[in-house]
């Protein structure tokens, strides 16, 4: 036999003709759709429909959790930034504001804004920033938001940034919940 040549096998059409009717038919069918008809060709598809939300569900949550981790991360780092101007602010009538301009400025990215910082002495009854709090900043340096006692604040007392915002977790932009982020980071006074 030479090579490329195939050999018809014997019998090949006696056997189609000694088929069922229907089943003739349906191989045809076949034969004429080029082999291409299958019956899983629509699974696939349902599978894919069903599994898609579920997905979509999934990527958008650990894009939530990443967008909330990086938040938290700057404004914690931002109310560092902030104790650290505000412990070594000491001498200053006004050390409060520097700290806390300080602290909005290092969360520019996330949108922190004056009100929702809170400078403060604990453990001590006279050192405090302004005379009520919350605190309220101010855009003129040195007006309402003197120091008392800044001038005698005691060397390794703590000075105490607190920053508090709110994170919207949502998903395919609706937002469900409201959570609220708080970070607060201490300084020595130097």
């Amino acid at each position: 036999m030479k090579p490329g040549v195939r050999r018809k096998r014997p019998g090949g059409s006696a056997r189609r003709q000694a088929l069922p009717a229907a089943a003739t038919s349906l191989a045809d069918v076949h034969q004429a759709a080029g082999g291409h008809l299958r019956r899983e060709d629509g699974q696939a598809l349902v599978e894919f429909a069903v599994v898609l939300p579920l997905l979509l569900l999934l990527v958008t949550g650990i894009i939530q959790f990443g967008l909330l981790f990086h938040q938290y991360i700057t404004l914690t780092d931002a109310v560092e930034s902030g104790a650290q101007t505000l412990a070594l602010g000491r001498g200053l009538t006004d050390a409060c504001d520097p700290a806390v301009l300080q602290t909005v400025n290092s969360a520019s990215t996330i949108g922190l804004t004056f009100a929702q910082v809170t400078p403060s002495f604990p453990g001590s009854s006279s050192d405090q920033c302004g005379s009520s709090l919350p605190y309220t900043y101010s855009t003129t340096p040195g007006t309402g938001n003197t120091v008392t006692g800044g001038n005698s604040w005691t060397l390794g007392d703590q000075a105490t940034v607190t920053a508090t915002q709110t994170f919207t977790l949502g998903v395919f932009g609706l937002g469900l919940f409201q959570l609220p982020l708080t970070a607060s980071a201490s300084d020595a006074i130097q």
